[in-house]
């Protein structure tokens, strides 16, 4: 296996080869991922769209306020909208923001490197894997169906009845519909308030973005792996011994 992830052959043919060494952690039972900002390199367009729908009724984003909401779920964006003075209906920000995401993907989905591949060989490896994401199944239903094929076993969506991230139940609920326990999962993240859902469901968590800060309690959780990229993720869990 370590081999296949190494060099392009029929499992990733036409899409992007694994290199490099592998990481000493045990093989999981499943893989739970967030979307935006790991699989897919959309956190700027939820920004954009939250900025410009901000100035829009006269208030105030500066480009610093991108970074500071990386991760937030839709619940809390909307929360920061109407702060920041814009005169609408939490439910109604929630479909603006949806509808300006959704016009920027109909171009393209924009997959973070490595990911097709990952999401690909997991699939052929028989890695069962989950979707854990803040954003709305009206837009997350186009994302899977433009995804590869069957590589998602279980798609858990931002407005559910679960409680968004920091809280756990969404990477809870995925392992519990996989029927897998959530201590045996691997999860992968690429923001503080991601990797907090994800380490307190008890899943090893990888967080897949080097230059982010991490509070120290986040920093030294001993279920906390940080890598650089997807790719690192793939040696990982595809490439190490059985449990």
């Amino acid at each position: 296996m370590a081999d296949l992830l190494r060099r392009p052959g029929p499992l990733a043919h036409g899409l992007e080869p694994w290199d490099g060494p592998t990481l000493d952690d045990p093989h999981p039972d499943a893989v739970l991922f967030d979307m935006d900002g790991t699989l897919l390199d959309t956190e700027t367009i939820w920004a954009g769209v939250v900025g410009s729908l901000v100035r829009s009724y006269g208030g105030v984003w500066r480009p610093g306020d991108d970074d500071a909401v990386l991760g937030w779920s839709v619940r809390a964006l909307t929360a920061e909208i109407a702060r920041r003075g814009v005169p609408l209906p939490s439910d109604e920000v929630a479909e603006r923001l949806h509808a300006g995401v959704a016009a920027v993907l109909r171009r393209g989905l924009p997959w973070r490197p490595g990911a097709r591949t990952l999401l690909v060989s997991l699939r052929r490896a028989g890695v069962p894997c989950a979707l854990v994401t803040a954003t709305y199944g009206s837009i997350v239903d186009g994302i899977v169906a433009q995804a590869p094929e069957g590589v998602f076993a279980v798609v858990v969506t931002g407005d559910g009845p679960a409680r968004p991230k920091p809280a756990p139940d969404g990477y809870l609920d995925a392992a519990s519909r996989l029927r897998v326990e959530p201590q045996r999962c691997a999860a992968v993240e690429d923001s503080p308030t991601g990797v907090r859902a994800a380490l307190a469901s008890g899943a090893l968590t990888y967080a897949v973005d080097p230059a982010i800060v991490l509070p120290t309690d986040l920093a030294a959780h001993p279920r906390l792996r940080r890598v650089d990229g997807l790719a690192a993720v793939g040696r990982a869990v595809l490439a190490t011994p059985g449990w």
